[in-house]
């Protein structure tokens, strides 16, 4: 659900970008805010959604989403102007896509798995990679052969009948089976399991920071600060993948690819970087990945051609790679019990920052007719984020405060 889900609605939909822009009449800003707006829009609701997550559970979540987000994107296919896109991607597609992804499907790993919370959380991620890497190529194929509205048709009836079975079988909690996180089982299951299975979940949620308690911690606003510069600055460099690329000198179909290679070398590289999360500081991950990025972005100003669609592809590689990192960290330094609703509001803040950041950049380039400027403000905002992440570190015990 989440590889098909993302790599439709997220990761591939800006290969439409020159195509809407020229059918459409829209100028490099609008098209920015299209999409920039779509991602950002979703930060509206999402602590919504991860209030209700905690309460109504995700099957709930999943099956009202994923028919919005697919009824949504039929509707797009339809749209004849600025404001027509606006509503149908901006608006009904991610309202449902916040409801049926993220953060719910990641609150759901993180309601399933303490122990193997790395491995879970890094398997989820890299199929929103590998769902990219796949729709991206498809996409593009698609809008050259059928043209960019058919594709959005098909891809919407698609997701329609993916959710189905999906919100069949998925399930909130282990507790709602009788359960307990990475498979463990009540010390008596066959006497007084309610009873057992509460007991054993307070003592095990009992390290758990409540919501007030993490918001007055200083690794919250690190990790929020870092979060905020790192997605606005992969969103600005995604949204404008392929007018970036082509103004460096590569052909539309050949950015395609760069692009979709992205993705491609992201699923071993956030695989790896996620499960480290079970060895390594994750702060530590995090500094490293986002410093590569700045000197990548940075380094991509001074060339042209295939090598400067390298350096494209190394700098949202390491952005990109760590992502997962960021949620693994929520759920290590505060725990279980607030994690949905953490997420929600870390989305609200990082959704400003992506629509601002990428419509910023598509108003340099309408100015300038370049990208050099916003590159020069990218680069070093990525060396902030860096040190943001590289100075947190977990807080106390919910005991301590």
């Amino acid at each position: 659900m989440g590889s098909v889900g993302i790599g439709i609605t997220i990761s591939a939909f800006p290969v439409f970008f020159l195509p809407i822009r020229e059918e459409l009449h829209l100028s490099s800003t609008q098209v920015s805010f299209l999409i920039g707006f779509a991602w950002a829009q979703s930060g509206v609701m999402a602590p919504i959604i991860g209030w209700l997550n905690d309460r109504v559970g995700a099957r709930t979540l999943v099956l009202c989403g994923g028919l919005t987000c697919g009824t949504g994107l039929i509707l797009v296919s339809f749209a004849d102007n600025f404001w027509q896109v606006l509503i149908f991607y901006g608006v009904v597609v991610a309202v449902g896509r916040t409801a049926a992804f993220n953060p719910t499907l990641m609150a759901t790993v993180n309601q399933w798995f303490v122990r193997r919370k790395a491995i879970a959380m890094s398997l989820l991620g890299t199929s929103f990679s590998a769902g990219a890497a796949i729709m991206i190529p498809l996409f593009a194929l698609g809008s050259d052969q059928i043209d960019w509205r058919h594709t959005i048709l098909i891809a919407g009836v698609v997701l329609s009948l993916l959710t189905l079975p999906v919100a069949y079988v998925i399930r909130s909690k282990p507790e709602d089976m009788g359960l307990l996180p990475d498979g463990d089982q009540p010390i008596d299951v066959t006497r007084g399991s309610a009873q057992d299975l509460a007991s054993t979940g307070q003592s095990a949620s009992a390290g758990d920071m409540l919501l007030s308690q993490a918001l007055r911690t200083r690794a919250f606003w690190l990790l929020l600060t870092g979060l905020v510069i790192r997605v606005s600055v992969a969103d600005a460099i995604l949204i404008h993948s392929i007018p970036l690329l082509v103004w460096k000198g590569v052909s539309e179909q050949s950015a395609a690819f760069f692009v979709s290679l992205v993705f491609l070398a992201m699923i071993p590289v956030r695989l790896t970087l996620g499960m480290s999360g079970a060895v390594l500081p994750t702060n530590a991950v995090l500094f490293a990945g986002m410093a590569i990025g700045g000197l990548s972005v940075g380094t991509l100003l001074l060339t042209d051609g295939t090598t400067a669609a390298i350096l494209f592809v190394l700098a949202l590689v390491a952005i990109e790679g760590v992502a997962t990192l960021n949620w693994i960290a929520v759920g290590d330094y505060f725990g279980r019990r607030s994690f949905a609703t953490l997420a929600g509001i870390l989305t609200v803040f990082h959704s400003i920052g992506a629509l601002l950041v990428p419509v910023a950049t598509g108003y340099i380039y309408d100015q300038t007719d370049s990208y050099s400027l916003a590159l020069k403000i990218l680069a070093p905002a990525l060396i902030v984020g860096a040190v943001a992440f590289g100075v947190s570190r977990k807080p106390r015990m919910v005991e301590n405060y």
